[in-house]
């Protein structure tokens, strides 16, 4: 039998680019199949100081949807993520992911939710678990609503000192419901998101908080969520905190 170097060429470069295509779709597929059941997105809407601080943090920008993961999205963020690598060389990424966020707005914080449900399903760091996370990840960009999001991230996100969901954190930092808060408070607790530490504590690390807090509060100028005269305002403002828990340490100067 006579070997034809150019229908194996053709057959190989066919194959190859078949592969390309139904790899990813192939992945995400295997990954829902091993992950836990999809979370479910909680209506319950979240106070609109509390959303746009959440967003803020979330490094949502000036989208008014989450953007849904592709083959296409991917490349894109990813094609501009090494275009700003190339222009710059300091170390890390993150103002690198920020410039390119338009074309996966809130991604970091879609992934931290997938993260947060993989571990409510008792689920440790694996290769199963890393890829459900993935796959959960693109479901939910393509699935849920910013709104949904947002109120399932305030619902089950952790706001430091073990806390979770936003009401619980409220009442613990500021002794009053999530639907209460003040903007500058609103901005405070949304700088907490992500944070299990019991280390930080604001009650004690007054400076640090209040950065913590300017820098969401710029983020929801920059997102035109507030104004100049609002931004101001909230950062001249005290940390309004309330009386600290019964168990609080005292803090060493």
């Amino acid at each position: 039998m006579r070997f034809d170097k150019r229908k194996a060429f053709f057959g190989l470069l066919i194959a190859g680019v078949a592969g390309a295509v139904l790899f990813p779709p192939a992945i995400y597929f295997i990954g829902l199949a091993v992950a836990p059941p999809r979370p479910v997105p909680v209506q319950q809407p979240v106070p609109r100081p509390l959303a746009d601080a959440l967003w803020a943090r979330a490094d949502g920008g000036r989208a008014t949807e989450l953007t849904p993961i592709s083959p296409v999205s991917m490349a894109q963020f990813a094609a501009c993520v090494a275009f700003e690598d190339w222009k710059d060389t300091t170390p890390g990424d993150a103002q690198r992911v920020e410039a390119c966020r338009d074309y996966m707005p809130a991604l970091l914080a879609v992934e931290y939710l997938s993260r947060v449900h993989m571990r409510d399903a008792n689920l440790r760091p694996s290769f199963r678990e890393g890829l459900g996370r993935f796959s959960t990840t693109v479901w939910l960009t393509r699935s849920w609503t910013k709104a949904e999001f947002l109120n399932t991230l305030a619902e089950t996100g952790e706001f430091g000192l073990g806390l979770r969901g936003a009401e619980a954190a409220s009442r613990h930092y500021f002794g009053r419901p999530a639907a209460a808060m003040t903007l500058p408070q609103a901005a405070m607790l949304a700088a907490f998101i992500g944070d299990r530490s019991t280390v930080f504590d604001p009650w004690c690390e007054f400076a640090a908080a209040a950065e913590m807090r300017r820098r969401i509060l710029q983020g929801m100028r920059d997102n035109l969520a507030i104004d100049d005269a609002a931004l101001i305002a909230a950062n001249e403002s005290d940390l309004e905190l309330g009386p600290p828990p019964p168990e609080h340490k005292t803090c060493q100067r």
